[in-house]
């Protein structure tokens, strides 16, 4: 039994919740690495206490000190990012480099960060104008097969079934209108490969990686979909202007992105990246922008997509 199930006992035995994370903390405060990771974690999410990237890094090196390759991984995200600390790649690298020999998913990391598209061959990809007003485009071949292979394989073992939350909830709830699995990468969760991937998104919408939402990557089987549906969400102060949607495979039928109120239907090949705006000029949801990612009806389709706000955004805020 893993030390996060030792605490769950726990608090099902004396019935306080609080006695399970007082054992996690009491493990942290000898060292234990997992204790440490654990709570890391609690300070970044910031679900039971005030989020604290500092204090997070504290707990984070101390379970690197004690061989938690998960620890370092964790302090290169957060190092490469300047979440807690001045940002500094070359650090992070230097991180990942002194756990590769051991930690497969540092490894891949080093692997494909020298391979990936650069910033020019991305402002010199193909664009297509689907439709001037609104404006919908397609960038073509913006994502390598390796960086979508990699997406995929990084999402697949946190997959969750999609949810939907509305502003100022808390808790997410079975989404009404979409049938599909999901994992989303907060800051923290996001490597230097989805920074990098991130980077590129921003680059080629022409807004900035601070207005983003976390990256969320779909998984959708034969018969899933997401009904037609709008981006722009009721209530928000920032709204999600614009909208970008990786295509990572094209190995399914149907499945296409539909905007029914324009009549256009568009099938993005693998590596493509679908990009509309949706406000009007008057900086509110825009009625005509409208859309659904049709049914499956075979094989599994894969998509990343980045809601992507007017302003800077904290990813961790549903609002």
């Amino acid at each position: 039994m893993n030390l996060f199930e030792q605490a769950k006992a726990i608090a099902r035995r004396t019935g306080r919740p609080q006695d399970g994370i007082a054992f996690i903390e009491q493990r942290a405060s000898e060292a234990d690495a997992e204790a440490n990771l654990i709570v890391a974690r609690w300070l970044l999410y910031g679900s039971d206490r005030p989020r604290d990237p500092v204090a997070a890094r504290r707990h984070l090196e101390i379970a690197a000190a004690r061989e938690s390759t998960e620890a370092v991984r964790l302090l290169a995200n957060l190092t490469a990012a300047g979440i807690g600390s001045e940002p500094d790649t070359a650090k992070a690298i230097a991180m990942l480099e002194q756990v590769a020999d051991r930690d497969a998913a540092a490894a891949a990391q080093l692997a494909l960060l020298p391979r990936m598209m650069s910033d020019a061959e991305a402002l010199g990809a193909k664009r297509e104008k689907l439709s001037a007003d609104p404006s919908i485009e397609l960038v073509r071949q913006l994502l390598l097969p390796a960086e979508r292979e990699y997406i995929t394989g990084a999402a697949g073992p946190v997959l969750k079934p999609s949810f939907v939350y509305e502003p100022g909830a808390e808790q997410g709830k079975a989404d009404p209108i979409r049938k599909s699995e999901g994992a989303a990468f907060l800051p923290h969760d996001e490597d230097l490969v989805i920074q990098a991937l991130n980077r590129r998104l921003a680059l080629v919408t022409e807004t900035t990686v601070e207005q983003r939402e976390a990256l969320y990557v779909i998984r959708y089987l034969p018969r899933e979909e997401y009904r037609p549906h709008f981006d722009a969400l009721p209530g928000l102060a920032n709204q999600r202007s614009k909208t970008a949607i990786c295509y990572l495979n094209d190995e399914y039928e149907g499945g296409a992105t539909s905007f029914p109120d324009l009549g256009l239907s568009v099938r993005g090949a693998a590596g493509d990246v679908l990009v509309f705006n949706n406000i009007d000029s008057r900086e509110g949801p825009d009625p005509r922008l409208r859309h659904a990612g049709e049914a499956v009806t075979s094989g599994i389709k894969w998509i990343a997509t980045r809601w992507i706000r007017q302003r800077p955004h904290d990813p961790y805020e549903i609002g």
